[in-house]
């Protein structure tokens, strides 16, 4: 009887034990960066910083970033259903884009795994007064990827032209 009964539980955990090969994909990266190249051409002597939008988000619009809002306390009663203070199921989406000057007249842009099909490109001055804006479309083409998992792409490169003064 013991033995069956042992037999019983190998039926039941064997294929827990044994792994499988061919059913299951699984993907190393969980997340990637997808970038875009921005140049400012024209008249760029009054441009200190570059800033791209999606309907979701903006880059910050400075050289210097604004300290992050400090996150509740973990101890902090939740508000939500969930603990979150969303409902089960919602909350806002957070799309973050980074920006890094590059060049003399050149910023790059990551999203992460996200690609926008277009971007409001803008050209600030000292003060953050918009010198020039542009709305662009983005033309993704992947980088790198893991068979079936995806992986991260390159928009191709975006210039951003400023009158010259006459």
């Amino acid at each position: 009887m013991a033995v069956l009964r042992s037999l019983a539980w190998l039926t039941v955990l064997l294929p827990a034990l044994v792994p499988t090969t061919g059913c299951a994909k699984v993907c190393p990266a969980i997340a990637w960066t997808n970038y875009v190249t921005v140049a400012v051409d024209g008249d760029t002597r009054n441009v200190s910083w570059v800033q791209l939008c999606t309907p979701d988000a903006c880059s910050r619009s400075t050289e210097r970033p604004t300290p992050q809002a400090v996150p509740p306390s973990p101890t902090a009663a939740p508000t939500g259903a969930n603990g979150l203070g969303f409902p089960p199921g919602g909350g806002p989406t957070v799309r973050r884009i980074t920006v890094e000057k590059v060049g003399s007249d050149t910023w790059r842009f990551g999203f992460e795994v996200d690609t926008p099909g277009s971007a409001t490109v803008r050209a600030l001055d000292r003060t953050g007064a918009t010198r020039a804006e542009q709305k662009m479309p983005l033309h993704w083409q992947r980088t790198g990827e893991t068979v079936g998992c995806g992986g991260p792409e390159t928009a191709s490169p975006v210039t951003l032209t400023l009158s010259t003064p006459g």
